[in-house]
């Protein structure tokens, strides 16, 4: 069912094009339409829509507004009178722009959160407003991301950063300087058993697989990483880990500083970026599939023509260095109101908590940005939809070729190399939900992506649905809190972001 409201409503009021202003009537008593708030974007006042509307406004979740509409936002109580907020005066145009488009409402036609009897889910995809508190949905019922999908968007990064069969297999023949034509950033998960077969027994190319040994490693990924040694003994393994003490004091920050605990795969690049350069590897990729860039690549909005990039897309090197800079930045901004604030907030964060860990990457990028001759390793992704087909024909492949194994009790094939995976969906959830972040939680977008780009079907994507750690504390929540020292009491207690990861606001809207 549908999202409903506390009276009768025209379902068109949010997502619609404008329309000429009209007479708004005097007795309507305002508010902002839910997940609709008054923030402040630096020094001007922002209203930001924490879900996503319908196409064509999916991008027109920011809207700057003036100071005297801001002021007359901040007054809205549900109960005052158009005429009296505006004092009896005629209701401002910006304002009343607001109303047509319905962003301002009448307290009567304010959206109810959905629940999980009167939730919609997607008749396409899997999303669903419930997890995706202020998702929109058109007269056919097709969710807001399915709506950018079909318009066919996508933006010109992942050409930057895509690396075909044939450029690989080109370089590694003119390849003399390295022992090895690519390092891959290696798991023991799904994407990236499938990526060190792919590229070491289907292309036949020397590979260094790193393995960072995170203490929260799936057991079954760390078994996977011992049969594809065995299996594969022309490929070359290296493993590092880092001291609990450092990684416990670094999770800890990171859930009080952007409200989540994890360090992957930031922490990876610090480790081994070095590495690939001092060998002269000439890539190093990763096991990102397609459906983890489908919303940065068809939904977030693209810079403004002002604001726009120069035409010519960044070259590898400058691509590569441009990646590298944003997981190395120092700053830390505020509330993010858009994802890229929100992801180098994430990066900032990890640098500072885990700083003595950067020093050799810190070095390699100095040098890249001060002798341009210097050779770089090219940080890409493999096009492996194209390689493999769908999910089912990669766990067929990795089965057969390596006896890889999913974990235990786990039916979904998103994120299978990570014991604490659903604590991630929890508190992205808890924060989405709370407003503190129009960060999309990830696990469900990548899941319906994958529905609607044919990676796996609906039927089985909404099994895994009900997998994913939303709506509930996952069991394994407990277990990291007691391993990190933090009570219920400190949670409750606390002023930062661990609070809204963990507990409900009494009214985030």
């Amino acid at each position: 069912m549908p999202v409903t409201y506390e009276e009768s409503h025209d379902a068109t009021t949010c997502g619609t094009i404008p329309r000429p202003c009209s007479a708004v009537p005097a007795t309507i008593r305002p508010v902002l339409q839910t997940r609709w708030r008054l923030e402040r974007d630096g020094d001007a006042p922002m209203l930001v829509y924490y879900g996503l509307r319908n196409d064509p406004r999916h991008a027109e979740c920011l809207i700057p507004i003036s100071e005297a509409t801001a002021e007359t936002i901040r007054g809205f109580d549900g109960r005052r009178s158009i005429a009296d907020l505006c004092s009896g005066s005629e209701v401002p145009e910006e304002l009343r722009s607001l109303i047509e488009e319905g962003i301002v409402v009448d307290a009567a036609r304010r959206k109810r959160p959905a629940t999980a009897e009167t939730k919609q889910t997607c008749v396409t995809c899997v999303n669903d407003d419930l997890i995706l508190p202020g998702l929109e949905f058109d007269d056919r019922g097709l969710c807001a991301f399915c709506q950018c999908y079909e318009k066919g968007r996508p933006g010109a990064q992942s050409s930057v950063n895509t690396l075909t069969d044939a450029e690989l297999l080109d370089a590694a023949r003119a390849n003399t300087a390295s022992r090895f034509d690519v390092m891959v950033l290696y798991t023991g998960g799904k994407d990236s058993s499938f990526l060190l077969w792919y590229l070491a027994r289907k292309l036949q190319l020397r590979v260094l697989a790193a393995f960072w040994c995170m203490p929260y490693t799936n057991p079954s990924s760390l078994e996977n990483i011992r049969r594809a040694k065995a299996r594969l003994p022309e490929v070359e393994f290296i493993e590092r880990t880092v001291a609990w003490n450092a990684i416990k004091q670094a999770m800890i920050g990171q859930w009080r500083t952007v409200g989540v605990p994890c360090l992957c795969p930031t922490v990876a690049f610090a480790l081994f970026y070095p590495l690939a350069f001092h060998e002269k590897v000439p890539f190093v990729l990763s096991g990102m599939e397609d459906v983890q860039l489908a919303v940065m690549d068809y939904v977030l909005p693209k810079p403004s023509p002002a604001a726009a990039a120069p035409r010519t897309p960044p070259s590898p090197r400058a691509h590569t260095l441009q990646f590298l800079e944003l997981r190395t930045g120092d700053c830390h901004g505020a509330k993010p109101l858009r994802w890229a604030q929100e992801l180098a907030n994430y990066h900032a964060s990890i640098k500072r908590q885990l700083n003595p860990l950067y020093g050799d990457l810190m070095a390699v990028i100095d040098l890249a940005k001060k002798d341009p001759a210097v050779s770089i390793p090219l940080i890409k992704r493999l096009d492996t939809t194209a390689a493999y087909g769908n999910w089912q024909d990669a766990v067929q492949i990795v089965r057969r070729e390596l006896d890889w194994q999913m974990p235990p009790d786990q039916e979904g094939l998103l994120h299978t190399s990570c014991a604490i995976e659903h604590v991630k969906d929890y508190t992205q959830y808890m924060r989405f939900r709370n407003m503190r972040t129009t960060f999309f939680p990830q696990s469900i977008t990548e899941l319906s992506a994958s529905v609607y780009f044919g990676l796996t079907s609906r039927d089985e994507a909404l099994r895994q649905r009900d997998e994913l750690g939303y709506l509930r504390p996952p069991a394994i929540l407990a277990d990291l809190l007691k391993d990190l020292d933090i009570t219920d009491t400190d949670v409750d207690a606390s002023e930062d972001e661990l609070r809204h990861a963990l507990r409900a606001s009494s009214d985030p809207s």
